[in-house]
C-alpha cells in the first residue's frame, strides 16, 4: 500500500507578492507538524502554481491520499462546484496518479472560524496598536492619473479557468519575452485581469487597438505573438479569434507550437 497523505492548500492570488508569502507561511506551519508526506499550495486564480500543476506534483510523489483544503474567503458556491469538476476531470485523464482525493468544506463554512476571528480581534483590541492620525494627504499618487503612452494594450486573463489551463505560464513567458525585446509599457501595456468570459478558449489575451482575442495560449504562442505581432505588426493567425455569434475552437496542439 502506498504510504502518506498529501495536502494542497488552495488560495486565491493577487497582483503583489503578499498572497504567495501568506500561503508560504501556512504551508510552512503545516509542514512543521510532520504529519503529512507532502504539503504544497496552489492558486485558483491570479497566481501560480495552478491546481492541475499541484496535482501533478502530488502524483509524482506517489502519495496514497490527497486532501485539498480551500483556505480563501469569501466562498463562491459555483466556484466550489467547478473546482470539484476540475479535479474529477484531471483524475479521469490521469488514471495512473493512484491516489484518492478529498476536498474539505470551504474555510468560510468551518464552525471554528468564527471563534478564531473573535479571539484574534480580542487579542488585537487589547494590544498597544499605533492609531491612524488624520492626514490631508491624498491616498492616491498623482501617477495614478496618468495613462501611459503605448502601442498595444494586452489584457491577459488570470481567471480560474484560464489559470488552470496555463495562464500563469503564459504570463511568465509574456514578461520574459517583452523584457528580451526591450519592450516596456510604452510599447506593450500589460494588464492581468479576472475572467474574460469565453473560458473554453483559454488561456486568453485580448490585444488592442486591433481587438484581437488570442486563444489557447502556450509559451510558444506567446513568443510568436511578441515576435510577430508586437515587434512585427503581423497578427498570429493560429491563435487569433474575433468577436462572433459563432462557436469558436481553441487552437489544436500542433497550432500551439
Amino acid at each position: 500500500m502506498k504510504p502518506g497523505t498529501a495536502v494542497i492548500l488552495l488560495g486565491r492570488g493577487g497582483y503583489s507578492s503578499a498572497p504567495g508569502e501568506q500561503m508560504g507561511r501556512l504551508v510552512a506551519a503545516l509542514r512543521a507538524g510532520g504529519a503529512y508526506g507532502l504539503v504544497t499550495s496552489a492558486f485558483v486564480d491570479g497566481g501560480s502554481p495552478a491546481l492541475p500543476a499541484a496535482l501533478e506534483l502530488c502524483a509524482a510523489q506517489d502519495m496514497a491520499r490527497l486532501l485539498i483544503a480551500p483556505v480563501y474567503l469569501p466562498t463562491d458556491r459555483n466556484l466550489d462546484k467547478w473546482l470539484k469538476r476540475l479535479v474529477q476531470r484531471w483524475l479521469q485523464h490521469n488514471p495512473a496518479a493512484g491516489f484518492t482525493v478529498y476536498m474539505t468544506p470551504p474555510l468560510g463554512d468551518a464552525p471554528e472560524l468564527a471563534a478564531a476571528v473573535a479571539d484574534l480581534v480580542a487579542r488585537y483590541a487589547a494590544a498597544p496598536l499605533t492609531p491612524l492620525a488624520a492626514n490631508q494627504a491624498s491616498p492616491n499618487s498623482p501617477e495614478w492619473s496618468l495613462i501611459p503612452p503605448h502601442s498595444y494594450h494586452a489584457l491577459l486573463c488570470r481567471g480560474p479557468r484560464c489559470n488552470s489551463a496555463g495562464a500563469g505560464e503564459a504570463a511568465k513567458a509574456l514578461k520574459q519575452c517583452l523584457k528580451a525585446k526591450n519592450m516596456g509599457d510604452d510599447a506593450v501595456l500589460v494588464a492581468q485581469t479576472g475572467c474574460l468570459f469565453p473560458c473554453n478558449l483559454g488561456p486568453l489575451m485580448v490585444v488592442y487597438p486591433e481587438g484581437i482575442w488570442y486563444s489557447g495560449l502556450s509559451e510558444k504562442g506567446i513568443e510568436r505573438i511578441v515576435e510577430e505581432h508586437f515587434a512585427g505588426g503581423k497578427v498570429v493567425a493560429h491563435h487569433a479569434r474575433y468577436p462572433s455569434r459563432q462557436t469558436q475552437q481553441r487552437p489544436t496542439a500542433l497550432e500551439q507550437v
